[in-house]
């Protein structure tokens, strides 16, 4: 069963916005703007990650009622709950080899940084969104077959600690990394002005 789509709570919905349509090249297709049951309400941001495939954000206004203040929660799909950051992630399809370079070029031109791994089965690229969760643009190198299968069962079952090295990553560095942090910064600055 394919997921329909997969949503994560931000802390800053135009920074995330901006991220996910102009960094990650996602169209805007639905948004959803509804009272939650305690207070508060929400607008839950739908993109099309392509093939009619969804990717949403949530904007969460107002949820003091739910017990919920802004200040208390902590975005990151893995930082978020304590998490090294390259552990929870979500991970894109791009189909082939021209795909995954389109994407990286894409990220390293608005300024992100990017590692990039050729792992077993797959190869991708990484980068982080504005609240720190690890996205992925990847696509499959093998086929899965029965080996791949009656190892993936061996493998459940060994608990035995891991003697295989972690992949190494190339590390593809944005020449425009500091401009961006710097519009960043100067937009945060800009944002806490008192009005």
């Amino acid at each position: 069963m394919a997921f329909h789509h997969v949503a994560l709570a931000v802390k800053d919905v135009h920074r995330s916005h901006e991220f996910y349509t102009e960094v990650m090249g996602f169209k805007l297709v639905k948004v959803v703007k509804r009272k939650s049951p305690e207070g508060g309400w929400t607008k839950h941001i739908f993109y099309d990650t392509g093939n009619g495939e969804l990717f949403a954000i949530w904007d969460l206004r107002g949820l003091e009622g739910e017990g919920l203040k802004s200040a208390d929660w902590r975005p990151g799909m893995s930082t978020g709950v304590g998490l090294p950051y390259w552990i929870n992630h979500i991970a894109f399809e791009c189909k082939d080899l021209a795909g995954l370079r389109a994407a990286t070029q894409r990220w390293l031109d608005k300024g992100y940084h990017v590692s990039e791994v050729r792992h077993e089965f797959i190869h991708s690229v990484y980068t982080r969104d504005p609240d720190g969760t690890l996205v992925e643009f990847t696509y499959d190198t093998k086929v899965l077959d029965q080996g791949d299968l009656d190892e993936a069962a061996e493998l459940l079952a060994d608990d035995s600690p891991a003697t295989v090295p972690d992949y190494e990553a190339m590390v593809h560095k944005s020449p425009h990394y500091e401009k961006r942090k710097q519009s960043e910064k100067t937009a945060n600055d800009l944002d806490r002005r008192p009005r």
